[in-house]
């Protein structure tokens, strides 16, 4: 007979959830860098989620969470930030449940006052064509190098990263383009 008691208090237990034993899960999926442009508003996005539901998500102590959104398990917010002119920014995040538990998230975000810098290494001359070989440096990172001819304009396929090689033909006057990640821009004719 007491078997059955032991079996019973042991099922009821294990069919038990230990619903909100933590609080929210948050991220921030945009901006994927972490390289902004000094003075540039940026739109942040992210998500929270917790099993019993998402009451609140804050950013600089700022509520961003949609009033439709409150209570469901999975979240999207959306923020803008507006950046200073200089120095780090760090966003703190918070997430709340319905059970008032709290996360909190502190990222930092870097400001890129620099454009980029296009290093030109050589060039070579052949049949009226120029190839011209060189590197795009940046000390967040180079987000895409476009190469303009006439009114055509063609975004090379090169890797993203801090420097990025480059080896192009083009005639007479082109421009290359570089674009980093904090939205900084930066041209040089070529060849």
């Amino acid at each position: 007979m007491r078997w059955l008691f032991y079996l019973t208090a042991l099922l009821f237990l294990g069919g038990c959830e230990r619903k909100g034993a933590l609080p929210p899960s948050l991220g921030l999926t945009e901006p994927t860098g972490g390289g902004v442009a000094p003075g540039k508003e940026v739109l942040a996005q992210g998500y929270a989620f917790d099993e019993v539901g998402v009451k609140s998500v804050r950013v600089q102590g700022k509520e961003v969470l949609p009033a439709e959104e409150v209570g469901k398990r999975l979240v999207g917010f959306r923020f803008r930030l507006k950046a200073p002119t200089s120095g780090r920014v760090e966003v703190v995040l918070e997430a709340e449940d319905l059970q008032g538990q709290v996360r909190t998230l502190r990222l930092p975000l870097i400001l890129d006052a620099s454009p980029p810098r296009i290093v030109v290494e050589g060039k070579e001359e052949k049949d009226g064509l120029f190839r011209v070989y060189g590197r795009v440096e940046d000390d967040v990172g180079v987000e895409r190098v476009v190469l303009q001819e006439g009114k055509r304009f063609s975004t090379l396929a090169l890797p993203r990263g801090a420097s990025v090689p480059f080896a192009i033909e083009v005639s007479s006057r082109a421009v290359l383009i570089a674009i980093d990640a904090a939205g900084n821009r930066s041209s040089r004719s070529l060849p």
